[in-house]
């Protein structure tokens, strides 16, 4: 190759690595900014991933010795990694009493009602205390039923409905609604678990915000909707505990949604620092790709937090073991 054709490829080489680091930088300006739009959103998604981007850029310029972009690489890709490890693997304690209730947490999306009842009550049985549901029809209430759900379930507040409207709530604790129950756009069911030995009865909430592939506009709302209902919820229970959980149709890298942990929520994940667990989609051949399913929790430590695999459905459940405190918590 010839001293010219040299050049020109070197300069090809640092175009693409300019190209590469600046796609990657606007990626983590958008994650910090409240997003606009759907195609900022889609953006935002996509930010566990430019880590290999950024990567591939410091390799380029490295390989081909240019000394000011690998530097500039080097320190694009460590803002990269320290954004997703800060949430991810973080893990961090709140300092709740040590006497605590340890309930078993499971929620799940059951896609337009079509989860298997017979794997999905045969996985509750033996793991789960309290059950969240989403995306729960009038048709899937009755095989639920038909599977035995009633037998080690008997409380429930159910508002079954078509397509993806449904909310639900199934306990082994008895149950008191809130009032009112749910929201529009926030798609919110919530209630007090009566646990044995708990001083102030805990808030379980099942939390379903609109897609905002549907409409960018409803899904924000729906975000600042529920928002202001976590807000409730806790003003409701006071030093009590508040478990709400569901497909918040959000991940970590958008900002709204870091906004709407507030008040002292904290998301479990983040929480117990157990590492990336996406959940969605879950019906494919590849694993899932994105964190939109997610467990709130207030005034109560997540002692652990996995993701499941539902059969019939498109997401990854989640089981969670809450620690709700015996005494009332004190911020």
């Amino acid at each position: 190759m010839s001293g010219r054709h040299r050049v020109c490829s070197r300069r090809f080489r640092a175009v693409l690595v300019i190209v590469a680091l600046a796609f990657v930088v606007a990626t983590l300006v958008i994650r910090a900014l409240p997003l606009p739009n759907n195609v900022a959103l889609v953006i935002a998604v996509g930010s566990p991933y430019v880590v290999l981007v950024a990567l591939l850029g410091l390799v380029v310029a490295m390989l081909n010795r240019l000394k000011v972009l690998s530097i500039v690489a080097v320190a694009v890709t460590a803002a990269s990694v320290a954004v997703q490890m800060h949430w991810y693997y973080g893990g961090r304690s709140d300092g709740v009493a040590a006497e605590s209730v340890g309930v078993r947490m499971l929620s799940a999306n059951l896609r337009y009602g079509r989860a298997d009842p017979a794997k999905f009550v045969e996985l509750v049985r033996n793991g789960a205390d309290l059950i969240t549901v989403t995306e729960l029809t009038a048709e899937a209430v009755q095989r639920f039923y038909s599977a035995g759900i009633d037998d080690e379930f008997p409380h429930s507040i159910l508002f079954p409905a078509p397509n993806a409207g449904g909310n639900g709530i199934w306990s082994r604790y008895p149950l008191t609604p809130l009032s009112p129950t749910r929201y529009w756009n926030s798609g919110m069911v919530a209630a007090r678990a009566h646990i044995p030995g708990v001083s102030i009865d805990p808030a379980v909430a099942s939390v379903h915000i609109t897609s905002p592939m549907g409409s960018f506009a409803s899904w924000r709302n729906g975000v600042t909707a529920t928002k202001s209902r976590l807000a409730g919820l806790a003003a409701a229970v006071g030093q009590g505990a508040v478990i709400a959980a569901g497909d918040f149709n959000s991940t970590p890298d958008m900002r709204q949604f870091r906004d709407l942990i507030a008040d002292g929520y904290h998301d479990a994940v983040r929480h117990t620092g157990a590492g990336f667990t996406p959940t969605f989609p879950s019906d494919t051949v590849l694993p899932p790709v994105i964190t939109i399913d997610h467990v709130l929790t207030r005034h109560a430590n997540v002692a652990s937090i996995r993701s499941v695999d539902i059969d019939g459905t498109d997401h990854r459940a989640l089981l969670a073991t809450v620690d709700v405190p015996i005494a009332s918590s004190r911020s």
